[in-house]
Formats: C-alpha cells, sequence, structure tokens
C-alpha cells in the first residue's frame, strides 16, 4: 500500500480514507459519518486500523484498495497511517500506539508515554528547532503533506528514542503533572452536577486539557478562568467531553445540544463589549467547543458575568432539553 495526503486531483481514484473522510473511499476512520465495517470500530482510527489488521474476514469485509489517504494531520491519523503501512512493526507496539492517538485525539492521559508522544509529535510539527523543520519548510505542497512525509519514516524512532528528545515534549508535559497536582490536591475546585451532567471548573488559569478529562465527570464543562483579582473578568468556555465529536465504541455517546438561545441570553445580560458569547462557527473553535466568550477572531475577551449568573443559565438550558428530550 502506499500513502497520498488527499488532494482534489484523487476524487475519481479507488482509495482507504485513514482517519479523515474523503469522497469516493472506503473508510477505516473514526469520524461521525464514516462507513468503516462494524467489526473494525473502535474509538480511536489507530485501533480501528489494528482491528482490521488482526480481523481474519478482512478481505471479504473491505475492498482490497492500494491507495490509502487522510485529508488531515494529527497523531490518530498518523500513527493509523504507520500502522497500515507497517503492520509487523506496528503489532509490537499496539497499546502504545493506541495511548498516543487517544492523547492526541481526546486529550487522554492512558499513559504518560502516549501524551509525551503526542506532545513530541506536534513539537517537531511546529517547532523552528525539530530536526524536521528543514524538510517540513522546504517542502513543495500542503504544510500538512510535509508533516506526513517527514514523520512517517521515523514514528518507531519516535518511540525508541524519546528522551532523546526530551525539550520537546518534557517542559509542557511538566506542565500537565502540575495541572492534574492541583486538580488532586483539590487546590483547582470542580463543582459536579451529575442530573445536567455539567463539570464545572473555576481557576485564575485555565487548566489542562488532560487533567480536565481526567478529573471531571460530566459530559459538559463549564471552564472558568477568574481574572477578576487581576483587573480583568472571567473567561468562560462551554465544551463537550474532549471524545464527543467521535463515532466512539467503548466510550459512550455524548449527545450535542443546541446553544444558540442560550447564548442569546447571555449576550443580553453581558451588554456591550469587546467580547461576545458565540455557540456557532468563529475562528480558532475547537472540535468540542460548545459556548465561547470571545471575539469574532476567535480571541480572548474577559466577561463582566459574574461565575454564579452564567452557571445559572447554563443549568437552566440543559434542565430545558433533559426535561423536553430535545437533544440532538
Amino acid at each position: 500500500m502506499v500513502f497520498y495526503f488527499y488532494e482534489n486531483a484523487m476524487k475519481d481514484v479507488d482509495k482507504v480514507s485513514v482517519d479523515g473522510l474523503v469522497p469516493n473511499s472506503a473508510h477505516l476512520s473514526h469520524w461521525k459519518g464514516n462507513q468503516t465495517p462494524i467489526p473494525f470500530k473502535a474509538d480511536t482510527t489507530t485501533e480501528i486500523v489494528f482491528r482490521y489488521l488482526s480481523n481474519p474476514r478482512r478481505r471479504e469485509l473491505f475492498p482490497q484498495i492500494r491507495i490509502i489517504t487522510n485529508n488531515h494531520f494529527d497523531t490518530d491519523g498518523l500513527l493509523s497511517v504507520w500502522t497500515l503501512l507497517n503492520p509487523k512493526k506496528a503489532e509490537t507496539m499496539t497499546g502504545r500506539l493506541i495511548s498516543a492517538a487517544e492523547a492526541g485525539d481526546f486529550s487522554s492521559f492512558s499513559s504518560e508515554e502516549g501524551v509525551q508522544i503526542n506532545i513530541l509529535i506536534e513539537a517537531f510539527c511546529q517547532d523552528e528547532k525539530s530536526p524536521f523543520a528543514g524538510k517540513i519548510k522546504d517542502y513543495e505542497g500542503p504544510r500538512e503533506a510535509a508533516y506526513y512525509k517527514a514523520l512517517l519514516p521515523f514514528v518507531s524512532d519516535l518511540f525508541r528514542k524519546k528522551d532523546d528528545y526530551r525539550l520537546f515534549w518534557e517542559p509542557a508535559f511538566e506542565k500537565i503533572l502540575q495541572s492534574m497536582a492541583l486538580f488532586e490536591k483539590g487546590i483547582i475546585g470542580i463543582e459536579e452536577h451529575e442530573a445536567e451532567c455539567l463539570s464545572v471548573v473555576i481557576d485564575e488559569k485555565r487548566p489542562c486539557p488532560q487533567a480536565i478529562d481526567h478529573y471531571c465527570q460530566g459530559n459538559l464543562f463549564l471552564v472558568i478562568e477568574d481574572r477578576k483579582n487581576k483587573g480583568g473578568g472571567y473567561g468562560y468556555e462551554l465544551e463537550y467531553r474532549y471524545y464527543a465529536w467521535a463515532d466512539t465504541v467503548t466510550r459512550p455517546p455524548v449527545k450535542t445540544i443546541p446553544m444558540q438561545v442560550l447564548s442569546d441570553k447571555l449576550n443580553k445580560r453581558e451588554g456591550k463589549g469587546s467580547g461576545e458569547w458565540l455557540a456557532q462557527d468563529f475562528p480558532g473553535r475547537s472540535l468540542s467547543s460548545a459556548l465561547k466568550f470571545t471575539d469574532k477572531a476567535g480571541g480572548v475577551q474577559w466577561s463582566r458575568l459574574h461565575p454564579e449568573t452564567v452557571i445559572e443559565l447554563v443549568l437552566s438550558h440543559l434542565r430545558k432539553y433533559r426535561d423536553k428530550g430535545e437533544a440532538e
């Protein structure tokens, strides 16, 4: 098999869409709307590929196509493509590869190594001091295609030589550990509203998503940055659990809720200012974001509304959809 980063010229070519979804392709993917055969389905695409490779009936269930492709770059995409291209090497690293994929796509802390590898992959793509920086910069084509070109031949080395690259992953990893320690000690508090499946997190600085995912129980996280004592206001973002955008198997599905009515109510309370409560698409919106106080460019803005007001409005909105069964 051979990998090509997706481009429109491939539209009518027989291919396997690994991780992302592209037109006229067979699917090994966890993106919603995928047509991955049921026996292969799993939470991450990396695990889907392992299930495909280990299934004795895979030739009956899946077309034999030589070209594999993806339309975006991330850790799960890289590792799933590499696994499909290198099945024998990957077999000895199954749990390690899946753990790193979970860290990348879902902000999970499945293992220390998995989190470290995800940080390392991201750093090797973005850091100017990366050993791949020159190769990526000189690549003639889409930047994400350059990431695959640079990193695919070296995936096994990323695991084997991880400690040689500590300067790329250790600072970010230490911040995650510090954030988790603050939760563990109760310094960062969590309000769990079980009936509404909402976790409220309030701190002076936004905690790392890995810590939020690990310690919060809800399907929605209301993350509040309290900058009032530093001359600011309050930063707000309402997020679904970080895997909610994917078609998962072991992780229970998270139903999305229309947020525009809540957004309108909050904007009415907020009044005119530099920020706005946005529930629809806006620059920088993450796959898990449901509602955010921001500007139209997706930048950080500080709200005047007190957390008690925002929490009560959010809870009231969630109760409405829980009671009426109107979740999408």
